[in-house]
């Protein structure tokens, strides 16, 4: 009998353990997501002021935005998840310190440009060979950042459901 209830409660441990640890990924991926999410709804913003406001306003989102992505990066930083997270934290990374780069060097000139009264073909051009080489290189890096949450997920036997956020920002760069 004494048998019976220490395999029966190594058994209840062993389940307890890989239900902690499933919720505790989920719960690592849901902490990226949600920055993930938080980085996206700002990036619209600013799509959107480019768009409506003048140049000192979205200028000033631009400037919230890198706020917003240095505030990321530390609560990312923070995130601890015990064992192999397959290099989701790490591919997150990547990809906030590259949008901090490009908000902060590209979209400075990318937004004076556009609100330039005196901007000439040249200067489109311009804009369009950045936006192009912005689009191929965060592709890049979502690509690696996506691999490492599905093969993160598949070790964990969770499933991921498509993010609305992204395809938002999907139909931007269209």
């Amino acid at each position: 009998m004494r048998k019976i209830v220490l395999i029966l409660l190594c058994s209840v441990s062993f389940a307890s353990c890989s239900f902690l640890e499933t919720r505790n990924a989920t719960e690592f991926n849901n902490a990226i997501v949600t920055e993930q999410n938080a980085i996206i709804t700002q990036v619209i913003g600013l799509n959107n002021a480019i768009t409506t406001l003048d140049s000192a306003g979205a200028q000033q989102k631009r400037v919230q935005l890198i706020a917003s992505v240095d505030a990321c990066l530390a609560k990312v930083d923070k995130l601890e998840y015990k064992g192999d997270d397959k290099g989701l934290k790490a591919n997150f990374i990547k990809l906030l310190n590259f949008y901090k780069a490009t908000f902060s060097n590209e979209y400075t000139q990318i937004i004076a440009i556009s609100f330039d009264k005196n901007a000439t073909a040249t200067d489109a051009t311009k804009i369009q060979n950045m936006t192009n080489n912005i689009v191929k290189e965060e592709e890049v890096l979502d690509n690696k950042f996506q691999a490492a949450q599905q093969e993160f997920a598949k070790a964990h036997n969770m499933q991921i459901e498509e993010n609305e956020m992204q395809k938002k920002i999907d139909q931007m760069s269209k």
